[in-house]
């Protein structure tokens, strides 16, 4: 596919398909523009399952920049996806960076998507759009997650406008729905019914057989956290910290439940 040189490393695109072939998962397919990056699977544990690292090969989103990124993980395949660093969004005189994912799980596959934060830098503008698609039988670990600001300079809130909606669909039917825009003009997002003195905000959601357990193990591990068993199959964790190192060990204990 051609892509204008005037859109080389803004408008980039990442297609992958993984596959179950002789008891082991195999990267069947895989299309890639900058800024993603890619490398070969990483050595896998002797389940079988393939362990895929996504890069951004720039210094991150910029305004006008527009990422998509498809991943289809067929039967019986088991994938581990997980990010080389944090997604950070420049400020770019007001122009809108746009991200968008498409995630399909077909039945008896599994996919453990362990995303790092989302980072808003000063003035900076974002939409993202997740869709999750899931057979029945499919098993799903996902995390999410987003930071204030660059929280070490002190930049709490100071980003222009972020919008996000996470949609999770269960055999054609929604299961899951987070939707939000962010436009921090005030101290909304810091009042007692937002994030409170919290600047990191983590959403796990678990799809299997075991989500009622899951769930409970959760509760007893991070009691501070939001859980709710939404379904017999279906477990969804909200996490709000207000420490690096904290947001960090509520992922590890969310992903090795």
């Amino acid at each position: 596919m051609r892509v204008a040189l005037a859109d080389v490393g803004r408008c980039g695109r990442l297609d992958l398909v993984f596959a179950e072939r002789d008891g082991r998962t195999a990267l069947q397919h895989s299309y890639c523009e900058v800024p993603f990056k890619i490398t070969r699977p990483l050595s896998g544990p002797p389940d079988g399952r393939a362990h895929l690292m996504l890069m951004h090969c720039t210094a991150g989103l910029f305004g006008g920049d527009r990422i998509e990124l498809t991943v289809r993980v067929e039967r019986g395949a088991r994938v581990r996806l997980t990010q080389q660093s944090a997604t950070r969004v420049h400020p770019s005189d007001g122009r809108l960076a746009v991200q968008c994912s498409r995630i399909q799980v077909e039945r008896e596959a599994e996919l453990e998507m362990l995303l790092e934060p989302v980072i808003p830098f000063e003035e900076s503008r974002l939409s993202q759009q997740t869709l999750i698609e899931m057979d029945a039988g499919a098993r799903l670990i996902y995390w999410e997650g987003l930071m204030a600001g660059r929280v070490g300079r002190g930049e709490l809130w100071t980003f222009d406008e972020l919008s996000s909606e996470t949609k999770l669909m269960l055999e054609d039917r929604l299961l899951f729905l987070d939707r939000l825009r962010l436009q921090p003009t005030g101290p909304l997002v810091s009042a007692r019914w937002g994030m409170g003195t919290g600047t990191y905000s983590g959403t796990g959601l678990y799809v299997g057989e075991h989500a009622a357990r899951f769930a409970d193990a959760l509760r007893e591990a991070m009691p501070a956290a939001g859980v709710d068993l939404l379904t017999d199959n279906f477990a969804a964790t909200r996490v709000v910290t207000s420490s690096g190192p904290e947001f960090h060990r509520c992922r590890e204990i969310f992903a090795t439940r």
